[in-house]
């Protein structure tokens, strides 16, 4: 399996995200340290250089497995299920453009916070014709490009909307489209899920990406989840996207880099 590490230009000291600084230099740090991949987070695709990312993946020989959306939301406010419309439709052209930049960088596009929560609007019901909608939207233009949305499954604390990968199987499949999949989380799926080798097994090719962190949100191998159970289950389904690292960077960037490299390599290495 590909292994990928969350980067981003700036952010929060306790946001889950690994190295920080310029896009290339990070890139540079990842695949010194012998990462596959990074994932990109930025809160607009007009924040990053193209072709500079571009040639950062070709120097360094790193590529760009995923696009992390969620800065969009804590940054700006806007989301696909917004009860201002103005808002709602800058949330649907943001994931637009993400997928253009996706589609030249040959990547998925994570689909988290900026679903919107359910409290945050005017009913249940109403939410859920407006993520409807708004995503419909988003998919055709996805598959047009023929990029790959990825609908991440997050814990009941931090969203109200889509827990359980159970919930997300029942959900994309309303769509039918192989552009929109499921994004796991190891972080989230050690609150939310009751059996996780198995509901892996259950949705099988719909996963789509694979987020990495310990049970604590530290890198993997400071906390007590069980990523053999993970890894496997990802093979048995034939999983071939990337294990993104997507934890907190303590002690620091690099240190967490370079742990959660190690822990997983050499898992990866008895598993696969």
């Amino acid at each position: 399996m590909k292994l990928a590490v969350t980067i981003v230009n700036q952010a929060s000291s306790e946001a889950p995200f690994v190295l920080r600084g310029t896009y290339t230099e990070s890139m540079k740090a990842a695949a010194s340290i012998g990462y596959d991949a990074v994932e990109l987070h930025l809160a607009h695709p007009n924040e990053v250089n193209l072709e500079e990312i571009t040639l950062a993946s070709q120097q360094y020989g790193i590529r760009v497995s995923s696009i992390g959306t969620g800065l969009s939301y804590l940054r700006d406010g806007i989301t696909l299920t917004h009860t201002d419309e103005k808002l709602r439709r800058d949330a649907i052209e943001r994931v637009k453009a993400y997928v253009h930049l996706a589609k030249e960088l040959h990547c998925v596009v994570i689909i988290g916070l900026i679903k919107g929560i359910i409290k945050n609007s005017v009913s249940p019901d109403a939410y859920r014709q407006m993520l409807d909608e708004s995503l419909k939207e988003c998919i055709q233009v996805a598959e047009e490009a023929g990029v790959t949305l990825v609908l991440e499954a997050v814990n009941r604390y931090e969203s109200d909307f889509l827990n359980s990968i159970s919930d997300c199987i029942s959900f994309i499949d309303t769509f039918q489209t192989d552009k929109l999949k499921i994004h796991i989380d190891t972080f989230h799926m050690n609150m939310e899920e009751d059996h996780i080798a198995a509901n892996i097994v259950q949705a099988g090719k719909r996963i789509g990406h694979v987020h990495i962190a310990d049970s604590n949100r530290q890198y993997p191998g400071k906390g007590h989840y069980n990523f053999t159970e993970t890894l496997e289950a990802l093979a048995k389904i034939g999983y071939e996207g990337a294990l993104s690292v997507e934890c907190l960077s303590r002690p620091t960037p690099i240190d967490a880099a370079e742990g959660a490299y190690r822990f997983l390599r050499n898992l990866a290495n008895t598993v696969v």
